[in-house]
């Protein structure tokens, strides 16, 4: 059985979607083979033979595709496949397939905030599930029943619909009855600490006795949910938020020690586990316990430091809270403090001119300079009131002339420096399509060349010729993956589509399989490879950086490394990191174009036997680097060989 691609641990969606179109094509031994390599390119192994009828390859094949999106948080595609695989189902009556796909389409919608269709799809998912178990009663309803109406109640505590999210918590409370396993206590958990915090949020606008017994309520709610969690082996991370809701339970009640004791407790966790959103999340609880207290310093001082973990990690919405956070605090101390904090909110939103965010500064600037008023006319009210109020005036006017010049000043500078970082950007997204396009064209013509000529003389060509013309086929067919596979990677970066999560992996066997991957290229070119990395080396960082920075430099070593020669990888422990490095006896690098290299210059060069590289590739890797808080050194001589490094994160003993 022949298959069409070579499996990679890091493709791009469209490579796959677009197979899956020519296997809805194909017919025969051409759709099995096909499928095979959906199959094997989606993680699994070849399973599909000629005894499986065109209906179930289709639907094992978009079950494979839909998971395959979901790992990969790609939601418009999970929708897309799901909907045609429920169409499947339905026509042939297969309710379980179908609640299944119904709940990841819930999901789905969810995470892309379409929640009126999330909650249609979640429906639909129970409609099918009811059917099910009236046909035949399945152990699993009740919990599945659970699971999705939970997910609607949190759609409509999300949208403000409060007392929906009551019923519907209540509901999956009931459904739990008496807890028997640990599965059971801990559903529970989650569902006593949903309603506590509807209860919380339905406080914030009462008053008096309704409030005091809602507090009650979300009090009572989630110390059982705590203790469920703490008792039945709970997730570290379940247990944190366990804890930041119910201090902020107590606190609302009045008990404001337990709530602060237990916020260190949950504050301490967090960072032993590493999870820096959760720091964040309880400085900012902090800040707003202690502005409640009237210790506005205090308060201050814990918004500074969500900001220096939202900054450090990216937490927008966090930064955004800890900037009007600190504003509301300092501006009770320190008015100047205060209105920079403001600035910084609105310079952070891009919204400067934003007409609200305008008059809460000018309003701000006129109490700042009324206070001062006020001083001055005490002082002068003994000697003349009229001519208090016009020195007064002018003060007032002289201070929102300067705040009104300090702030054009920002301005005038933050976009100088913006428009000059935009110059220099598009200058390189210039070059890098110049030369993308000119290579891409260039393969494709030299493919259609290469088909036209097999086309007109096919007949009159022999099997070594033929043979020779396929080879060439595939060598431009692979050049032009990799150079579109690069642009990709780099255009995804610079739209911030490449945010994916860290995790742990042994360095040598990654790095191991990555050699693998070219086998028949340093066999064609007889090329020794060594690696040296230590089989106890295990790193923890984003696999898929590693991978692309990795292949583009082993590459780009094969490519200018001339027969005979040698490839060595190796690694250098620095710290909480690792250095990994490409050493090649190849041709080596002029002086100019490391220079052009080193300033992210994307400049084409000729490999030893005449392989074409446009460079993309080094930057791409750079910018990759960058972006994941690396570094990449390129050390090389004219004929003397190249060595390049790039430093990985290490997993924590």
């Amino acid at each position: 059985m022949v298959l069409f691609l070579l499996a990679n641990a890091s493709l791009h969606a469209s490579e796959i979607d677009s197979l899956y179109n020519v296997f809805l094509a194909s017919k025969g031994e051409l759709a099995i083979n096909v499928a095979n390599e959906i199959a094997v390119m989606t993680g699994d192994t070849v399973c599909f033979t000629e005894d499986i009828s065109v209906e179930q390859m289709n639907e094992a094949v978009l079950k494979k595709l839909i998971f395959w999106h979901f790992d990969r948080s790609e939601m418009t595609e999970v929708i897309n496949y799901a909907k045609i695989a429920i169409d499947s189902y339905e026509k042939r009556g297969d309710l379980f397939d179908a609640a299944g796909c119904y709940n990841l389409l819930g999901v789905a919608y969810q995470r892309l905030g379409q929640m009126n269709e999330a909650i249609e799809s979640y429906n639909q998912c129970n409609a099918a599930m009811t059917l099910l178990n009236e046909q035949e009663p399945n152990p699993f309803y009740e919990k599945n029943i659970r699971y999705t109406t939970n997910n609607m109640a949190n759609i409509y505590s999300s949208m403000g619909e409060n007392d929906k999210a009551e019923e519907m918590f209540v509901r999956c409370i009931d459904m739990v009855g008496e807890p028997q396993e640990d599965g059971d206590y801990l559903d529970l958990a989650t569902y006593l600490h949903n309603l506590a915090d509807v209860y919380l949020t339905q406080a914030e606008g009462m008053e008096g006795e309704p409030r005091k017994e809602k507090v009650e309520k979300a009090v009572s709610l989630m110390e059982q949910a705590y203790d469920y969690s703490v008792n039945h082996g709970d997730r570290p991370g379940k247990v944190i938020q366990r804890k930041i809701v119910l201090s902020r339970a107590y606190f609302a009640n009045g008990q404001a020690d337990n709530a602060v004791s237990l916020l260190n407790e949950a504050l301490q966790m967090a960072k032993d586990e590493e999870e820096s959103f959760r720091e964040a999340e309880i400085e900012i609880l902090f800040g707003k316990f202690a502005f409640k207290q009237e210790k506005y310093k205090e308060s201050e001082a814990h918004y500074q430091k969500a900001m220096a973990l939202a900054k450090e990690n990216g937490y927008d919405e966090c930064l955004r809270q800890s900037y009007l956070g600190a504003y509301e605090a300092s501006r009770m101390f320190d008015p100047s403090k205060a209105l920079d904090y403001l600035e910084q909110s609105v310079a952070y939103k891009d919204s400067i001119f934003n007409e609200k965010q305008q008059a809460l500064i000018r309003d701000y600037q006129v109490k700042y300079d009324m206070a001062q008023m006020e001083h001055e006319l005490d002082i002068q009210q003994r000697n003349n009131k009229l001519k208090a109020r016009e020195i007064l005036a002018l003060i007032l006017l002289s201070g929102l002339l300067v705040a009104i010049v300090f702030i054009l000043v920002r301005l005038v500078r933050a976009r100088k420096k913006q428009s000059e970082i935009l110059e220099r950007l598009n200058q390189t997204q210039q070059r890098i399509l110049s030369v993308a396009s000119h290579d891409v064209k260039t393969s494709v013509l030299a493919q259609n060349m290469v088909l036209k000529m097999v086309n007109e003389h096919y007949e009159n060509l022999d099997h070594e010729e033929l043979k020779e013309k396929l080879s060439m086929l595939k060598k431009g067919s692979d050049e032009l993956k990799d150079k579109l596979y690069n642009i990709l990677h780099w255009i995804s970066g610079e739209m911030g589509k490449d945010a994916v999560p860290s995790e742990e992996f042994n360095l040598s066997d990654f790095i191991g399989k990555g050699i693998g991957l070219h086998s028949e290229e340093l066999k064609y070119k007889k090329l020794s490879v060594e690696n040296d990395i230590p089989k106890s080396c295990v790193c923890f960082d984003k696999k898929n950086v590693v991978d692309i920075v990795f292949q583009n430099l082993f590459s780009n070593a094969i490519k200018f490394t001339p027969q005979g020669g040698t490839i060595k990888v190796s690694s250098i422990d620095d710290g909480d990191r690792v250095w990994v490095e490409v050493a090649d006896t190849g041709i080596g690098i002029s002086q100019e174009r490391l220079q052009q290299l080193t300033h992210d210059t994307v400049t084409p060069s000729q490999g030893t036997q005449g392989e074409r590289g446009s460079g993309i590739g080094l930057f791409v890797s750079r910018q990759l680097m960058v972006k994941n808080g690396g570094q990449l050194i390129i050390e090389s001589a004219e004929g003397q060989g190249t060595t390049i490094r790039f430093n990985v994160k290490k997993a924590k003993i």
